[in-house]
């Protein structure tokens, strides 16, 4: 697939190294950015990244890491549980309470690294993984920071509105014959992450932007990434809303950065969760036209990167 113009170049693997933690007996895959100028085993500060919808490591998340780690954080992106390198059954089933206990686990194992700085932990995650870091931080006090980019705030009511409200009872209806086939067949069922034009339907994601982000992302960067989900996934994510928990991040400090433009996840939940979250907050808007441009595209991305080595270094790295 050929390279779009203002998609950002692959980011060097020599530049993280793999390592191995546990998650509830499980093994799950990560990679670590290291600052360049830290000495080995010196603390510094640190962030978790955790990406989006059926991602896998390799991609998204590189393009914070990456310059995250430059800008002196100790950086740990991670495999989700059923995904990618990581272990866990079945393949590709997406349970979002589990991807919350794996993102909590990943803090635990960063909090045992002899380079880490206990008190300056701070998550840094994109589209679903920004949901999750809410919801980890709202009852995670180990977290000192929170930074959310392009979140997954209110797919309930995102389905629900996009499909309308008969339409969003015909999908849950779906879902539900759906389970009562797997529980008599004892089969787990699978439907494609993406799927092409005309329709990019029937998938998980039937949406151009979604199917043009992920080919490119598994052709140029992520070939392990697989375009399938458990049908059972959907009932997790169409159920996922955390804006409720914005409140209770403060006295902690929380960024908020989003597109204006965002059909798959609308920036009026972005400002909901802004508008809940007490003080010290802080919203950025960055002039978008969809949700993946804030995956791998510049100047989205710069922009994006630019506002969290900003804000981290006043919030978390001199603590």
């Amino acid at each position: 697939m050929a390279t779009q113009p203002n998609v950002l170049p692959s980011v060097d693997p020599s530049v993280r190294e793999s390592v191995r933690f546990r998650s509830d007996g499980l093994e799950l895959a990560g990679h670590i950015y290291r600052p360049p100028e830290a000495a080995p085993g010196e603390r510094t500060a640190a962030l978790v990244i955790a990406g989006p919808t059926t991602s896998v490591k390799e991609e998204t998340v590189p393009h914070y890491a990456a310059p995250l780690a430059e800008a002196g954080y100790t950086v740990l992106t991670f495999d989700n549980r059923n995904f990618g390198e990581s272990e866990g059954e079945p393949r590709q089933h997406l349970d979002t309470s589990q991807q919350v206990e794996d993102l909590k686990n990943a803090v635990s194992y960063l909090l045992t690294r002899e380079d880490v700085d206990p008190d300056r932990l701070g998550l840094a995650c994109v589209c679903m993984g920004a949901g999750y870091a809410l919801a980890v931080a709202s009852m995670d006090l180990r977290v000192k920071a929170l930074a959310i980019v392009a979140g997954a705030y209110n797919l309930t009511d995102t389905y629900r509105e996009f499909l309308g409200e008969q339409g969003f009872a015909d999908y849950l209806g779906n879902l539900n014959a759906a389970r009562v086939q797997q529980y008599a067949r004892g089969e787990v069922q699978y439907m494609p992450a993406i799927a092409g034009p005309p329709d990019y339907a029937p998938s998980a994601m039937p949406v151009q932007e979604a199917y043009e982000y992920y080919s490119r992302a598994q052709a140029n960067e992520a070939p392990n990434w697989e375009n399938r989900v458990t049908v059972s996934s959907m009932e997790h994510i169409v159920g996922w809303n955390v804006v409720h928990r914005a409140h209770l991040i403060a006295p902690r400090p929380l960024l908020v950065i989003h597109g204006t433009t965002d059909v798959l996840l609308p920036p009026r939940y972005a400002q909901e969760v802004f508008d809940r979250a007490g003080e010290p907050k802080q919203l950025h808007w960055i002039e978008t036209s969809n949700h993946v441009e804030l995956y791998d595209q510049a100047p989205f991305v710069p922009e994006a990167v630019d506002t969290l080595v900003d804000w981290l270094g006043t919030n978390l790295a001199e603590r």
